[in-house]
């Protein structure tokens, strides 16, 4: 008798971590960010600060916009960037790069001022404690700064496209113009457009 009681015992035992195995929930994949944005800053890598540990909490975003005029309608693609230290060594660098007028794959040449609000234009801010904000900007006599789009990308459920792209080129400081910062190696993938906050998965 004890022999066939703990043989069904174990069977019972054994049927149970079964079924508790079988209605373990299976562990919910990580969110994995499907955005991107790095270059290089005078020859020093730069990227935007992440928030906290998350990984899907990085300062940049990028996001469409359109006009409309007498001459017809212009799709624009606005991308904001952030770089900052909080603490007594605050720190805050912020690049803006706005592209109008994208409709096809190419090398797009930014020559207009920074104040137009539907034009192309680039600048970056440095805001360092003790000193002068310092403003760079892009020439708008001559192309100095451009952007290649690569590719668009198809966002399921989205009626606007993702973007890839790369860009480079000098910044120039309103105040001194003798003063200039150098932007290479500058690349950037959006597979979600977002304006809202810095959330960069889905």
């Amino acid at each position: 008798m004890n022999t066939k009681l703990a043989f069904t015992t174990m069977i019972f035992l054994g049927l149970g971590l079964g079924s508790c195995q079988k209605d373990a929930p299976e562990p919910e994949p990580k969110p994995t960010p499907v955005t991107s944005f790095s270059m290089q800053l005078n020859s020093q890598r730069w990227q935007p600060s992440q928030v906290g540990e998350d990984k899907c909490m990085q300062k940049f975003h990028g996001a469409w916009s359109r006009i409309t005029t007498n001459e017809g309608s212009r799709p624009i693609f606005t991308i904001e960037a952030k770089n900052d230290i909080a603490g007594e060594s605050r720190r805050e660098e912020y690049l803006r790069i706005q592209i109008s007028n994208l409709k096809t794959i190419g090398v797009y040449a930014i020559t207009d001022a920074y104040t137009k609000d539907f034009f192309s234009h680039a600048s970056f801010r440095v805001n360092r404690p003790g000193e002068t904000v310092k403003h760079y900007t892009n020439k708008t006599d001559k192309p100095a700064f451009w952007v290649e789009v690569k590719e668009f990308i198809d966002l399921p459920e989205f009626s606007h496209k993702g973007i890839r792209g790369t860009f480079y080129g000098t910044l120039y400081n309103e105040v001194n113009p003798k003063d200039s910062i150098t932007i290479h190696q500058g690349e950037f993938l959006f597979k979600k457009v977002n304006w809202y906050n810095y959330d960069q998965c889905f």
